[in-house]
C-alpha cells in the first residue's frame, strides 16, 4: 500500500491532477533533464520521472537540491506502486537529515506498508515532535498500535495467491460471475502497445477465466469490453448480460477523467459500450456496482460534495423507465477525508469498501458497513489475514447459490509481499478448523519420554492417516480432520504397544488441542507375572463382574495392538473352600476371561487359560487364619504373563 502522498495504480482510473509548488530555476548543465523529470512528476509519469531523476541526481553538487530530487526519485517509485525501490530511496532521504518534517510522516507510512509497526510508530513520534500541531502525527501512532493489534489476532479466514492467474504485472479488482472470474490485469496480453508511465506497465484491460471442475482456466481477454488505454473494475449482472465497467483516458488516451460505461451481451457477442448519461467531465467516476435489488449503483468519485479526495456514492436507478435519479453520497460513517473506493454490495445488503483514510493496518484496508434504510453503520476494518500493511481492496463475493465445498467465496486484490506481481489476486474461504494432537509417549516405569516412538493414527475404519515419530523428548504432534473417528496408538521396539485411544472429532466447533500421554511397558521376560489389577471375584463366583470387563477391555486393545504376543491368564481363589474345590473354580475363572477376550476378537491361540486355586495367594490368609474380606479379596484374582512374542495367525 501507498503511504499518505502515494496513489496505487488503480487510482490511475482517475486521472486526479496533483499539484507540485514551483521551484525557481537555474541554468544549469542538468537543467534540461531536471526539468524534463519535473514535467513527467507532474504529468503523473511516475515510472518515466523515476528513472528521469535518477539520471540526473548524481550531476547535481547543491545539497538542498540534491534532497529535493532524492525524495522526488523516493516519492515517485512510491506513486508508481514500487514500494520496495521507494523504501529504499525513502532511507536515504531521511539519513540525508531532508529539512522537511513531513518526510517523517510519509517514511512512517511506508513503513507502515512493510508491516514494520514499530519502526513507524518511532517515525510518526518523530513527526509529532517536529510538528505538534498536527493531530495526525498522534493518530498515525495510534494506527500502528491498532495495526499491530489485528496482526497479532487474526481472524479465521484462509487467505490464497491465486497463482495460476497472477503474472509479474497486475491484476485486480475481481468480480464473480456465471462461473467466470473477470478481473483487470496490464499482462503482456492487454492490448495496444503503449507503456502506462505512471507505473511503467501497460494499459490495464478486463480479462475472463473459466472455472471448471475448481480449476481456473487461462484467462481471456474482453476484447469486445477493452481499448488500446485503461479499462477496470467491472461489475455484470448475474445472467453475464449486461456489463458496467471503468474506462478511464478516454478511446483515444487523451482523456482526463475516468467514466462508467455499460454493454450489452446481444446474438453472442457485446455490443459497443456506451458511457452512462449522469457522467461528467469535471470530475471522474468508476468501480461501479449494483445494490442486489437493481435499486441503487454504487460508484467511486470526486464530485463536488465529496468528502475527501474520492468518495463511495450510489445514484437510484429505474430499470423500467431506464432512469438515473442523483448522486448520494454514503456519509461520513463510510467516507473518510481520504480516498475511499471499490464498493460491493453482498447479497444480504452489506456495502464493503476500500479505504486508506480510517484506522487500519497500513495502506487500504477493506471495510464492511451495514446498510439499513439506506442508513449505513460505521464501519467495521474486516482485519487480518484479508488486510495487511500493503493496499487489500476490489471484494467481491460468490453468490452463495454458486457456492461450492472447498473452495473459496470471495476474491479480493492486494500488493502484499509475497505476491507474484504488483497487485495479485486473492481468494477468501474459512479456514479448516484444526484439531492438533499432541503425543507425549514415556516409559511407564521410569516415567522418562520416549524418542522415536511410532504414534500411528487411523480411522475406526482401518484408513491409515498417519505414523509420526517422536522426538527425543517422546512428543510427535499432528492435525487430524473432522467429522470422523480416529484411533491413536504408540509403539516401539522392546515395547508393548499401547491400547487405542479413540478420538472422536464428529462434534467439533472450534480449534482444538488434545494432549495424550502413552504410556509403553517393556516386554517382560516370560519369568514375570503380571497382575491386572481390577479382575476380581466375588466369593465362590466365577463370571466376570463389571469392573473387571474394563480392564479386560484394556487388556484386548493392548492384544489387538501387539499380535505377536501369546499369552496365559491365571487364576487364583482364596483359602475358604477345600483346595480341590478351589483349583477347579480358579479355572473357571481363568476360562471366563478367555472367553470374554474373544468375544472381543482376541484369537484363541493365543490365550491359555490355567487355573492355581489357592496355591499361590499374595498374603498369610491361609486356611484357618483370621483375616477380612478385603485381604481375602485380594486372593481372588486372575495374572497375566507373556509366554511368547512370535505368534503368527495361521492361514
Amino acid at each position: 500500500m501507498k503511504n499518505l502522498f502515494n496513489l496505487p495504480i488503480w487510482i490511475l482510473l482517475f486521472g486526479f491532477g496533483f499539484t507540485l509548488q514551483a521551484q525557481e530555476k537555474q541554468v544549469k548543465p542538468y537543467q534540461i533533464d531536471l526539468d524534463k523529470a519535473d514535467y513527467a512528476f507532474k504529468a503523473k509519469k511516475y515510472n518515466t520521472a523515476a528513472q528521469l531523476y535518477q539520471k540526473v541526481y548524481p550531476k547535481i553538487k547543491e545539497e538542498e537540491q540534491k534532497q529535493q530530487v532524492l525524495f522526488s526519485i523516493a516519492e515517485s517509485y512510491r506513486n508508481s506502486n514500487n514500494f520496495k525501490k521507494a523504501l529504499q530511496w525513502f532511507d536515504e532521504v531521511v539519513n540525508s537529515k531532508y529539512p522537511d518534517p513531513a518526510i517523517l510522516y510519509s517514511y512512517g507510512q511506508l513503513l507502515k506498508n512493510f508491516e514494520r509497526y514499530d519502526e513507524a510508530g518511532r517515525a510518526f513520534y518523530d513527526y509529532s515532535f517536529e510538528v505538534p500541531g498536527d493531530i495526525n502525527g498522534k493518530i498515525a501512532q495510534q494506527s500502528c498500535l491498532f495495526a499491530a493489534s489485528l496482526k497479532a489476532n487474526p481472524k479465521k479466514f484462509k487467505v490464497e495467491n491465486l497463482a495460476n492467474l497472477n503474472t509479474d504485472q497486475s491484476e485486480y479488482a475481481p468480480f464473480f460471475v456465471q462461473n467466470k472470474l473477470i478481473f483487470s490485469s496490464t499482462r503482456k496480453e492487454a492490448q495496444g502497445s503503449e507503456t502506462f508511465e505512471w507505473t511503467g506497465q501497460k494499459y490495464s484491460d478486463l480479462f475472463v477465466s473459466q472455472i471448471s471442475n475448481k480449476v481456473f482456466a487461462k484467462p481471456q481477454a474482453l476484447k469486445a469490453l477493452n481499448t488500446n488505454y485503461n479499462e477496470g473494475v467491472a461489475w455484470f449482472d448475474p445472467s453475464y448480460t449486461t456489463a458496467y465497467f471503468t474506462q478511464c483516458n478516454g478511446i483515444d488516451g487523451q482523456g482526463i477523467t475516468c467514466k462508467i460505461y455499460v454493454s450489452y451481451f446481444q446474438n453472442g457477442n457485446w455490443v459497443e459500450p456506451k458511457v452512462l448519461p449522469f457522467n461528467n467531465d469535471s470530475f471522474s467516476m468508476g468501480h461501479p456496482a449494483f445494490s442486489p435489488d437493481g435499486k441503487r449503483l454504487f460508484f467511486t468519485s470526486n464530485m463536488p460534495g465529496s468528502i475527501g479526495g474520492k468518495d463511495i456514492w450510489y445514484i437510484p436507478y429505474d430499470a423500467l423507465k431506464d432512469q438515473w435519479g442523483s448522486p448520494v453520497n454514503c456519509g461520513s460513517n463510510v467516507n473518510s477525508t481520504e480516498d475511499d473506493m471499490f464498493p460491493f454490495v453482498a447479497e444480504d445488503g452489506t456495502l464493503y469498501f476500500a479505504s486508506k483514510g480510517k484506522l487500519g493496518m497500513g495502506g487500504l484496508d477493506i471495510f464492511e458497513s451495514k446498510d439499513s434504510s439506506n442508513t449505513f453503520t460505521v464501519a467495521q476494518n474486516l482485519g487480518s489475514p484479508i488486510n495487511s500493511g500493503a493496499d487489500d481492496f476490489g471484494i467481491s463475493f460468490i453468490p452463495k447459490a454458486a457456492r461450492e465445498p472447498e473452495m473459496p467465496y470471495a476474491f479480493f486484490t492486494s500488493n502484499r509481499e509475497g505476491g507474484l506481481g504488483d497487485d495479485d489476486l486473492y481468494s477468501i474461504a474459512d479456514k479448516p478448523i484444526v484439531v492438533l494432537v499432541k503425543a507425549f509417549v514415556y516409559d511407564r516405569e521410569s516415567n522418562l519420554p520416549i524418542g522415536n516412538a511410532v504414534v500411528k493414527v487411523q480411522s475406526t475404519a482401518g484408513k491409515l492417516l498417519a505414523e509420526p515419530k517422536t522426538n527425543d523428548k517422546g512428543n510427535a504432534i499432528l492435525d487430524i480432520p473432522l467429522n470422523e473417528s480416529w484411533d491413536v496408538t504408540a509403539s516401539k521396539d522392546k515395547y508393548l504397544s499401547s491400547a487405542k485411544i479413540e478420538i472422536d472429532t464428529r462434534n467439533i466447533k472450534q480449534d482444538t488441542s488434545i494432549e495424550l500421554r502413552i504410556a509403553l511397558d517393556l516386554v517382560p521376560s516370560d519369568d514375570i507375572e503380571l497382575t491386572m489389577q481390577g479382575i476380581y471375584y466375588d466369593l465362590d463366583k466365577w463370571d466376570v463382574r463389571p469392573d473387571a470387563k474394563i480392564i479386560l477391555d484394556s487388556l484386548a486393545g493392548i492384544l489387538t495392538s501387539n499380535p505377536n504376543l501369546v499369552i496365559e491368564l491365571a487364576s487364583h481363589t482364596d483359602s475358604r473352600a477345600p483346595a480341590p474345590y478351589n483349583l477347579e473354580l480358579s479355572k473357571k475363572r481363568a476360562q471366563s476371561c478367555v472367553n470374554y477376550l474373544t468375544q472381543k476378537g482376541i484369537v484363541k491361540d493365543r490365550l491359555q487359560a490355567v487355573g492355581y486355586g489357592e496355591t499361590k495367594l499374595v498374603n498369610d490368609c491361609s486356611d484357618d487364619v483370621d483375616c477380612s474380606e478385603e485381604e481375602h479379596q485380594q486372593n481372588r484374582r486372575t495374572t497375566v504373563r507373556i509366554i511368547r512374542i512370535d505368534f503368527k495367525v495361521k492361514r
